[in-house]
């Protein structure tokens, strides 16, 4: 790993301590633009959203109750309406919440893995506004902080799925002005019983509310003309909605058939799957699953095939380009086969250009393809995809951090769905809109043996992962990578990976763990004969002997380090290993030698470009200049590091220099600049959420007096 790819930066717990605010760790390599403040995580309402009149008062009382924790839980059986009715009724009350809406689907009955209380809560830290390497790792003071986040605030909590009262009682807020809507098939009476949860159990629609369903999927015409017929329609959805607006959908394609025709198509259809299920089968699933076949098989060939693909997806939902790697066409033909499935309510829109499933629908397609498809079809199309997330991944993290050097993926592209993305912005907003579906995939690629796919996702996460330091995912996906790469005997892979794990376990302070793992990468790369990726790995076990204060020890892991790049020729290496040098070098007061180490390692990263290091070589040098006394010179350092922050979006960054830049301007009894600075430090740490607001609110209480 190169410098910028192996850089060790902050802790778990102190995103910008007193070191790194004086340059000897830099925090990120350049956060992009926060996240707005007020999450707004609701998905689409309803359409043509038709009854529970008596459910929807029901809710409304939740909104005058004085409790704790105001819970309402929604109960019922699948396909009975729990997700549509919670979330057409939180758009109905949202204004209620100013502060925000946040939402989550647990997947509590997904075939697929479901989302745990930790994964669910560290998305909603994430939601409201708070960078990775804010996140605390265990999910007690993840609690914590999120209940701290939520304290004296309104807003409201969605958690959609559950299945579980551990799924959710980490996202459960301490504060009576938030309101939490569960929507679970499992009564969950601990939720109820321990923690005061109002339970509302769904029951069949009516047979009023089921006709008005039906009208206005149809029209009110064709089910006034035929009521008897209408009736029976609605008795062979089991009055399920989820059943009635697909079989509604597909009678109002088919205007040229009367409503007795349509019923006797569907009843056929139903018997002849009762004969293939199991004793008891007439129920409300195998209504549904008569709708779905029913629906399924008017689809075209292509549409059904896709329909059949997407079964094999392991994640929530998916995009429309994940669908042209499946189908194997280009994602113009894929964005029609999609809105011809969500034209049948086979699959629905969650997001822009993105779909999901219903689980039972999830598992329909399942059958299906047992059924309809050859194994071998539905093997190629999960290959196809996980590929299509393996180079897509990998595009990202050329974008994200573009000089970091890499090596091209030698596995197969898919013919469809990769493209370059336009700009890190782009990138990153990919990353983190496929942060679940990324676990998921990673999992499937090992599960099934495709080892050598498994093996290279570490890498092309890389980038995403060491800005946005979602330690959680990272270290799971690495050590899933881990695995797959011993499995495979890719020894390169695994040397790259144990020296990734190596800087999560150090940000979150684990320096032991990071020396063992470090040690294991540096011993397999000698054998190997992996010079470059050696020097990267003894320039991070430098850094993690350094803050323990073995300085001997990191002085000579950083001159193995600078010695191999400088005979490499890897001119971006030997800049990484000068700058921490220098770092080291100024500990040990040692204050000329961190001079020229940094001066450089900064006239190197000018040289080729580097505007990630120059950013940090200047601020390491300002911080230097500091310690000698030599304070306009300092001034001068922190002022050109701010520029070049700025110019890469690194928002953390930026926040760190003005702070240092407030005090030395303090020192030479500029004020009003200091000032200036010091407000301005204290904006983007707000902004960020940082525990270094209240360092700035102290430095400059103790600077007035007060």
């Amino acid at each position: 790993m190169d410098d910028s790819a192996n850089t060790f930066t902050g802790t778990a717990r102190s995103v910008v301590q007193a070191r790194d605010v004086y340059g000897d760790v830099h925090v990120s390599h350049a956060p992009l633009p926060v996240r707005a403040p007020v999450p707004r995580q609701l998905p689409p309402d309803v359409a043509g959203f038709t009854g529970r009149g008596t459910e929807m008062a029901a809710l409304d009382a939740l909104l005058a109750q004085d409790e704790p924790v105001r819970i309402g839980l929604i109960a019922g059986t699948a396909g009975v309406g729990k997700t549509a009715l919670a979330v057409h009724w939180a758009h109905r009350i949202c204004g209620e919440f100013p502060d925000g809406q946040l939402y989550v689907d647990l997947r509590g009955y997904s075939p697929d893995e479901p989302l745990s209380g930790q994964q669910a809560l560290e998305q909603f830290l994430y939601g409201l506004g708070l960078p990775g390497q804010n996140i605390p790792t265990s999910v007690d003071a993840q609690t914590a902080l999120y209940r701290s986040l939520l304290a004296n605030r309104r807003l409201l909590v969605v958690l959609d799925n559950a299945y579980a009262v551990t799924q959710i009682r980490p996202l459960l807020p301490g504060s009576r002005t938030c309101l939490v809507l569960v929507t679970s098939r499992n009564g969950l009476s601990g939720l109820v019983s321990r923690d005061g949860a109002v339970r509302l159990r769904l029951g069949l629609l009516p047979n009023e509310d089921a006709m008005a369903l039906l009208r206005h999927a149809v029209g009110a015409g064709r089910i006034d003309d035929e009521p008897t017929h209408a009736e029976r329609l609605a008795r062979l959805c089991a009055h399920l909605p989820l059943a009635l607006r697909i079989a509604g959908e597909r009678v109002a394609d088919d205007e040229y058939s009367s409503l007795a025709d349509v019923v006797g198509d569907l009843s056929s259809e139903r018997e002849r799957l009762d004969a293939l299920g199991s004793e008891g089968s007439h129920d409300e699933t195998t209504a549904v699953r008569s709708v779905f076949s029913w629906s399924y098989q008017a689809l075209e060939a292509d549409t059904a095939r896709l329909f059949r693909h997407l079964g094999v997806h392991p994640g929530a939902s998916f995009s429309i380009d994940a669908a042209a790697a499946l189908l194997d066409r280009p994602p113009a033909e894929a964005r029609m086969r999609l809105r011809q499935l969500a034209d049948a309510h086979l699959v629905e829109p969650v997001a822009r250009s993105r779909y999901a499933f219903h689980d039972l629908l999830k598992v329909y397609a399942d059958e299906r393809a047992e059924v309809d498809g050859r194994f071998d079809d539905g093997q190629a199309a999960l290959r196809r995809l996980l590929l299509w997330y393996l180079h897509t991944a990998d595009l990202a993290d050329r974008a994200l951090l573009p000089l970091h050097r890499r090596t091209a993926l030698a596995l197969p592209r898919p013919r469809h769905g990769v493209e370059e993305f336009a700009d890190r912005e782009h990138a990153l907003a990919w990353c983190e809109g496929e942060r679940s579906n990324l676990v998921a995939v990673v999992r499937r690629a090992a599960a099934i043996g495709e080892h050598a796919v498994a093996a290279h996702f570490p890498r092309a996460l890389w980038s995403f992962f060491d800005l946005r330091k979602l330690w959680s995912e990272w270290i799971l996906i690495y050590r899933i990578g881990l695995e797959s790469a011993r499995v495979s005997e890719d020894r390169d892979n695994e040397a790259w990976i144990l020296s990734g794990l190596a800087v999560a376990h150090y940000d979150l302070e684990q320096f032991d763990r990071a020396i063992r793992l470090s040690t294991q990468s540096i011993v397999i790369r000698r054998v190997i004969g992996d010079r470059w990726g050696e020097a990267g790995t003894l320039s991070n076990l430098g850094l993690v002997y350094r803050r323990l204060g073995r300085y001997d020890i990191a002085l000579n892991c950083l001159r193995r380090s600078l010695s191999i790049r400088r005979a490499l020729g890897d001119r971006r290496g030997e800049a990484g290993s000068l700058s921490r040098l220098g770092a080291t070098c100024r500990d040990l007061g040692r204050f000329e030698e961190s001079l020229a180490h940094l001066a450089e390692s900064l006239a190197i990263r000018r040289e080729i470009g580097d505007q990630h290091g120059i950013g940090f070589a200047l601020h390491s040098l300002g911080a230097t200049y500091e310690q000698l006394g030599r304070l306009d010179e300092a001034v001068g350092c922190y002022r050109e590091s701010l520029d070049a922050r700025r110019e890469i979006g690194d928002r953390l960054g930026q926040a760190a220099n003005l702070f240092c830049l407030g005090k030395v301007l303090d020192r030479v009894h500029r004020r009003p600049e200091s000032q200036r600075a010091l407000e301005q430090a204290l904006a983007i740490f707000a902004e960020l959420e940082s525990p270094q607001v209240a360092v700035v609110k102290d430095y400059l209480a103790r600077r007035t007096g007060t």
